[in-house]
């Protein structure tokens, strides 16, 4: 009921997806890994604990296909800090898309101490049955009224983890005062360059920490090592919320060498974890 009514009151933007089911997935010849499993079952369990040792597992399999380059969140942080010498001034409002995002925004708020002011966005994206995606509100507040909320501004940032087809980020800046354009920027701490340029032809300030060149999926694509194995990183209207590994063609992309082992790996932690979601305020930071 809750989801239907957040459907019928969010705008729709149909851009290119890669991401859905019925997409044929070509394997890039770079896939891009943000590794942030090993942190949240360490933080979790400890690093003696076997459900660590098959998550280390996992991660070898993964980081051993010869396409696969795998990355930190603080190799990220680095590469958009290198991007700015002197910081960037503070802005009125610093809007962080979703849980990642607002953590991210404080996080460089304590490098440059240009956000002092960061609203968290609870949204995320949910597959339409008819393809394509839709931006929701995860709270009883609608997208418009969350960003309404965080009240009048003359400069305004943009803070998310990724920017990939440039869906969330589209997204949010369509249902933003159409004035706003020339004081919005948007940081990212990886992402794909060619979507990056789109932002900037339209306009927009776009830093990207590990900005990644080529044709999305035939030359590069990008996961992270939890969205994997996390129940909720895809949100469906018929497979109800999966993880990325519960879409066998997508693995069989990715890892081609390994990808009966990753997927019993992932079949495994999924059963032992069950849940991913913040249980601790360490967990809560990982990102």
């Amino acid at each position: 009921m809750i989801l239907a009514a957040l459907l019928t009151m969010t705008h729709f933007f149909r851009y290119p997806s890669f991401m859905e089911a019925s997409h044929r997935i070509p394997t890039p010849s770079l896939l891009y890994v943000h590794e942030n499993l090993l942190p949240h079952v360490r933080a979790r369990f400890g690093i003696d604990s076997y459900e660590y040792q098959l998550a280390t597992d996992f991660i070898a399999h993964i980081a051993a296909e010869k396409n696969v380059r795998m990355g930190t969140l603080e190799e990220e942080l680095g590469a958009l800090y290198m991007q700015f010498y002197p910081p960037p001034g503070k802005f009125d409002i610093t809007l962080g898309c979703g849980r990642k995002g607002e953590i991210l925004a404080r996080l460089l708020n304590r490098r440059w101490g240009c956000f002092p002011n960061i609203v968290r966005l609870d949204i995320t994206r949910y597959e339409r049955q008819e393809g394509g995606h839709v931006l929701i509100s995860k709270s009883g507040t609608s997208v418009e009224e969350q960003i309404a909320d965080a009240g009048p501004f003359k400069s305004l940032a943009i803070v998310d983890d990724v920017l990939f087809t440039g869906f969330t980020a589209f997204s949010v800046l369509n249902l933003l005062p159409r004035h706003a354009c020339d004081c919005i920027s948007l940081f990212f701490t990886r992402g794909m360059e060619v979507t990056q340029r789109s932002l900037i032809e339209k306009g927009h300030r776009a830093a990207v920490g590990v900005c990644l060149k080529g044709k999305i999926e035939e030359d590069v694509s990008t996961i992270s090592s939890m969205n994997l194995v996390a129940k909720g990183a895809i949100h469906t209207p018929t497979e109800g919320d999966i993880s990325y590994c519960q879409r066998q063609e997508w693995v069989e992309a990715w890892f081609p060498a390994r990808t009966k082992r990753i997927l019993d790996l992932a079949h495994d932690i999924i059963d032992l974890v069950k849940t991913f979601e913040p249980t601790s305020e360490t967990e809560e930071t990982i990102v």
